[in-house]
C-alpha cells in the first residue's frame, strides 16, 4: 500500500474500509482511528464511479494525507465523506484532513449529507463541484477556508435550488463563496 497512487472503485460492493494496524512488537492487529498515522503516503487519486452502492462513508480518506483528488460520482450510499461517529476522539490537535486537497467532485450522490462536519482550512483547494446532491446542506468552509490564488476556490454547481439551500458557516462565508459559485 505504501506506492498506491490512485484508487478506482467501480461498481464496487464494499460496504465500509477499516484500517488496521499491526503491531510489531506484540503482533497484534487494532483498528487504527488516529489520522497521526498515514497509510496511504502515496494516494493521490481517489475515484467512486457509476453504481458505487455500499460504501457508507469514506473516513479512511484521513490515512491519505497527500491525497489531492476526490471523485464521486453516481453513487447512492455514501452519506459521509468523514463520519464523525467514526472519527477518533482521541485524535492529535493540529491534525487537519484534505491539506493538500486541490479538487473535490461530488456529482450525482443523492444521500450524501456531509463531507466534515466543521469549517477545514483546505488550503490547496481550488475547485468543488457538487451536482445531484440535494442533501448536503453544509460545505465545510469558513471565511478563511480554500485557495487565495488569484481566482480563488470556485465551487461549481447545477441546482439553483441545491446553492440556495446551503447553509454557511457565517455571513462572512457566504459572502465571500457565493461570489465564486459558477453554474454549470
Amino acid at each position: 500500500m505504501n506506492n498506491l497512487q490512485f484508487l478506482v472503485f467501480l461498481g464496487c460492493t464494499i460496504s465500509e474500509i477499516k484500517i488496521y494496524m499491526t503491531c510489531i512488537q506484540s503482533n497484534t492487529s487494532y483498528l487504527l482511528r488516529n489520522p497521526i498515522n498515514p497509510c496511504f503516503l502515496s494516494l493521490y487519486d481517489v475515484y467512486v464511479v457509476q453504481g458505487s452502492k455500499c460504501l457508507r462513508e469514506l473516513t479512511w480518506l484521513i490515512f491519505a494525507p497527500n491525497l489531492t483528488s476526490i471523485d464521486i460520482q453516481c453513487s447512492d450510499q455514501p452519506e459521509d465523506i468523514r463520519s464523525k461517529d467514526k472519527a477518533s476522539v482521541s485524535e492529535e490537535p493540529g491534525i487537519v484532513p484534505f491539506r493538500k486537497l486541490k479538487f473535490l467532485r461530488l456529482s450525482s450522490v443523492p444521500e450524501l449529507m456531509n463531507i466534515y462536519w466543521t469549517p477545514l482550512p483546505f488550503p490547496c483547494l481550488k475547485t468543488i463541484v457538487a451536482i445531484g446532491c440535494p442533501k448536503l446542506k453544509r460545505l465545510p468552509l469558513d471565511s478563511t477556508s480554500g485557495w487565495e490564488g488569484e481566482k480563488g476556490l470556485v465551487i461549481r454547481y447545477r441546482e439553483k435550488e441545491w446553492i440556495e439551500g446551503v447553509e454557511w458557516e457565517d455571513e462572512a462565508t457566504k459572502s465571500r463563496f457565493l461570489r465564486s459559485c459558477v453554474k454549470v
